[in-house]
């Protein structure tokens, strides 16, 4: 579990280790929020794909060839680097680790799977030998190096899977669901209550996000509140809900803040930075999050200090001013100074990789594009087919008729049919022995009749399931249809409808499941009937 591993280190003595890779854990989610926030466009997936680290690696030298000075190019490899090395622990399973050798004064590294017997990677080392060597191929050849020795251990292994500790909330439902909280705070909505809650106030014109209107927000308060207890009681109330983002707005203005969302995790351990007694944890606030001198304050509590006498200027001025705008300076992609406390660039000298030839590097481009598994070509399918084909002549004797009698053709699926339902007698029996050999071959045959009469083909998930399900076993899909002005029924598109009724449907059949239904009570179909349904759907398109 995460938190035996990650949270360990809570409580360890603030130099250790340990204690370094608890605070590293916890500042993941920050890091990635911030890099889907303020990083990428709107079309980025974020789902940790090896596919995408061509792209990103282009973005890192594109991005990295201009400097105005600010922390955001420091701040935007750190973001690569961690995504980098969440991509990587993906592919080879294992988990985040601190290496105290590595860098200046220790980095986190991604460790694979121990079963692969891999060394450490150190993803800010490997982005750093990306801007370095500007081949923008340094992503792309540490995640393919990590995917051939997995593949050479489920030559040996088809059934195995690397095994990967989850790293806490940041998965990209939770960064989404942050960054989509503290937008709606920001957008043109908020602007019809701005409106609403100025005439309340005096009237629109005296709101005008200026430093005059905070004098103006500070008189308002010490009239309506003689106490901070007096303001805790009002403070959900609408009205002091939109004084609390007014104020807010100011600071994202004035300060070169924005607004941030950090949700609440039910299963983080209490005192951690998601838990539900977090500072921070549930609600919207401004931080200054693209300086690494930057200030935060939930809105709330700065307007309940003007209550309890501060100024409001000196509330506001605690978040540091902008900083000038510089120009920029084009050229070569170059490591940030800011990360020279981390990763001074010495280190960057000893490449992060191991040398690769130029042939060797072909070889590894040529073996694998990054595309996912394929559902359709991979190692558990192919070792399995295997298996049954060779098993083929043996369980055809044993059925009886040989070779000659199983070939394969439509009304062999009758034979097969009354094999079957001789051998069973109810549905239970038939599910008791559903890992048998004799009805795994048969299932193998009525699945390759679909393939070799129909154009079939077979599939089955790369990955074994966590828990074994009715849905991770081999299958055979139809061909797909083909697409019609452009458009290709059900990829990725939520309007498309998912019935097995629709003629644009791909027909899959789980040709084990079809034999135990053999013995359903509402069962009418034969095994032949699974043939027809690849023909109607033929003559629909």
């Amino acid at each position: 579990m995460a938190d035996d591993v990650y949270m360990v280190g809570r409580h360890a003595p603030a130099d250790s280790p340990a204690h370094k890779l608890y605070l590293w854990i916890e500042c993941l989610h920050e890091i990635l929020d911030r890099f889907v926030d303020q990083f990428t466009s709107e079309g980025w997936k974020h789902d940790y794909s090896a596919r995408e680290l061509p792209e990103l690696e282009e973005h890192l030298l594109d991005f990295c060839k201009g400097d105005d000075g600010s922390d955001s190019n420091a701040m935007f490899i750190e973001s690569v680097a961690v995504y980098l090395g969440e991509t990587l622990l993906e592919e080879a399973g294992g988990r985040w680790d601190w290496d105290e050798s590595a860098g200046t004064d220790g980095l986190p590294v991604v460790c694979p799977d121990p079963v692969l017997g891999l060394e450490p990677v150190v993803p800010l080392l490997v982005v750093g030998q990306a801007i370095k060597e500007r081949t923008g191929k340094v992503f792309a050849t540490v995640a393919r190096l990590l995917r051939k020795a997995v593949r050479d251990r489920q030559r040996e292994h088809p059934e195995w899977w690397p095994k990967r500790v989850p790293t806490p909330w940041v998965h990209y439902g939770c960064l989404f669901r942050a960054a989509d909280t503290a937008y709606r705070w920001q957008n043109a909505g908020m602007i019809d209550y701005l409106d609403w809650w100025a005439e309340e106030a005096g009237g629109r014109e005296r709101w005008n996000f200026t430093l005059k209107s905070l004098d103006l927000l500070e008189t308002l308060l010490r009239e309506s509140f003689p106490t901070v207890e007096d303001y805790h009681e009002a403070s959900d109330e609408p009205f002091w809900a939109m004084a609390a983002w007014y104020l807010g707005k100011c600071i994202v203005e004035c300060k070169d803040a924005q607004w941030q969302y950090r949700g609440i995790n039910p299963d983080a351990p209490p005192g951690t930075w998601h838990a539900e007694d977090c500072y921070w944890a549930g609600a919207v606030f401004v931080n200054q999050r693209l300086r690494y001198d930057g200030h935060a304050e939930l809105l709330p509590v700065m307007l309940r200090d003007v209550v309890a006498g501060e100024s409001l200027r000196d509330v506001v001025d605690r978040f540091p001013d902008r900083v000038p705008e510089r120009e920029y300076v084009w050229g070569e992609p170059i490591w940030p100074s800011a990360l020279w406390e981390l990763v001074r660039p010495e280190h960057l000298e000893t490449p992060a990789l191991p040398p690769l030839t130029g042939e060797e590097l072909k070889e590894l481009e040529k073996a694998d594009d990054l595309e996912g598994p394929d559902w359709e070509d991979n190692h558990r399918l192919n070792a399995w087919l295997a298996e049954r084909r060779a098993a083929f002549p043996a369980w055809a004797e044993e059925a009886g008729g040989g070779l000659a009698e199983w070939d394969f053709s439509p009304e062999s699926l009758d034979r097969l049919e009354n094999l079957v339902r001789g051998a069973f007698r109810t549905y239970e029996e038939a599910s008791a022995a559903k890992d048998a050999p004799f009805l795994v071959g048969a299932a193998w045959y009525f699945g390759e009749v679909q393939v070799r009469e129909c154009g079939a083909v077979w599939r089955w998930c790369p990955r074994p399931a966590d828990e074994p399900g009715m849905f991770d076993v081999p299958m055979v899909a139809g061909p797909v249809p083909e697409p019609e002005d452009g458009h290709v029924p059900y990829d990725d598109d939520p309007d498309d409808d998912l019935d097995e009724e629709d003629d644009e449907y791909a027909y899959i059949c789980d040709p084990m499941g079809g034999l135990r239904a053999l013995f359903l009570p509402e069962s009418d179909e034969g095994l032949r009937n699974a043939l027809e349904s690849y023909r109607r759907r033929a003559r629909a398109r």
